[in-house]
């Protein structure tokens, strides 16, 4: 059952598979919206709380399920302001988003937005972050997070004996020869003012000691801090790893994978956007609590939501304390001090209040 029936909130479900869209607000005056992911990741959990996940090798190691905890909480409380005529002018949209992890589900979401005849003034969402004490919040203007791109790409030689190398064609010593060309990308290519990451992370090849197979296969990620930077790098990376391979005798397809892993831009905060965050941050958290944080090459597809000129905002919440929050995202033994869920709730409502008119209310 979706929370909304019981907030009396109305909504739209099944976006984009399982994503879900409620309206609050009289739609006289700007539209708001704020955004929380909802997926898990193919990983089996050992975290140790009592609400760990009851499917093995599928696990909240992202703290999607603290981002949909803190929106719920939002939505109550924007919804009992609302009831006592305090919620200020305009609309609020709650967005609970599927396939944040590489499927680009915000597209959908986006999607529904703009087909649902109302122009989103401003977009707000926030990341759980470990390292980050509880009680913080992080955030900056600009860029926050990379663009990024996934990639698998094979080399076909020909197998033959590993004692008689010479009757074949190493596809081996083709791929490692591309994974070390692929370096210079970063270091030759990229201009050094600007923040890019070729990362190759996986190399299948052969299965026996004595055997040449015939083809590998390596993929990895790309990460730029500009649409134009990843461009650049997916071209370039293309040329390396054809050409290294040509050179070695083999043959080479790469494949950037597209469809299934949509090529994720940028997220930047737009000025207007981080403006309200900062502001709304420091009255709620203190001076001391919203501070300003270097851009991570990590990414996230809240992009798509600014994208077209919405304002925009993304902000890292801090989850240490308290004994949790001491593992990294997407690991198996992630935890979040649940100290952050008041907080979130409150920033998010805090948010919207700012965007509607009703600031007075936004810095209880």
């Amino acid at each position: 059952g979706h929370g909304h029936e019981k907030l009396g909130i109305p909504f739209v479900a099944g976006i984009g598979g399982t994503g879900v869209v409620a309206t609050l607000g009289n739609g006289d005056g700007p539209v708001v919206g704020l955004r929380a992911d909802m997926d898990a990741l193919p990983i089996d959990e050992d975290s140790g709380v009592a609400f760990r996940s009851e499917h093995d090798g599928r696990m909240h190691a992202c703290g999607h399920d603290v981002h949909v905890t803190m929106l719920l909480g939002a939505a109550r409380m924007l919804k009992d302001l609302e009831g006592s005529g305090e919620l200020g002018a305009g609309t609020v949209k709650f967005c609970f988003q599927p396939a944040e992890e590489g499927g680009a589900g915000a597209k959908h979401i986006r999607r529904h937005l703009d087909g649902s005849g109302v122009a989103l003034e401003s977009m707000f969402g926030f990341h759980v972050w470990p390292g980050l004490k509880t009680g913080v919040a992080a955030s900056r203007k600009g860029t926050i997070m990379a663009s990024a791109a996934f990639f698998k790409c094979f080399f076909k030689g020909k197998g033959t004996h590993g004692a008689m190398p010479h009757l074949g064609r190493d596809p081996v010593v083709a791929a490692s020869a591309a994974i070390q060309a692929l370096q210079t990308l970063v270091s030759r290519i990229s201009s050094p003012f600007d923040s890019s990451v070729v990362s190759v992370t996986q190399f299948k090849a052969g299965e026996a000691f004595n055997v040449i197979p015939d083809e590998t296969m390596i993929g990895g990620t790309v990460r730029a801090t500009t649409e134009e930077s990843m461009r650049t790098l997916i071209k370039e990376a293309t040329s390396v790893l054809e050409n290294v391979g040509r050179a070695y005798g083999c043959e080479v397809t790469v494949d950037f994978m597209e469809q299934e892993h949509p090529i994720t831009p940028p997220v930047v905060n737009s000025a207007g956007g981080y403006g309200v965050a900062e502001r709304v941050g420091k009255a709620l958290l203190g001076e001391e609590g919203m501070i300003e944080v270097e851009p991570s090459m990590a990414a996230e597809d809240f992009s798509y939501y600014t994208q077209g000129g919405a304002e925009g905002a993304f902000v890292f919440l801090g989850i240490s304390g308290g004994g949790e929050g001491d593992f990294p995202l997407h690991h198996p033994k992630f935890t979040a001090d649940e100290e952050v869920l008041p907080i979130g709730a409150a920033f998010h409502t805090a948010l919207a209040l700012d965007v509607l008119g009703n600031r007075d209310k936004a810095e209880l």
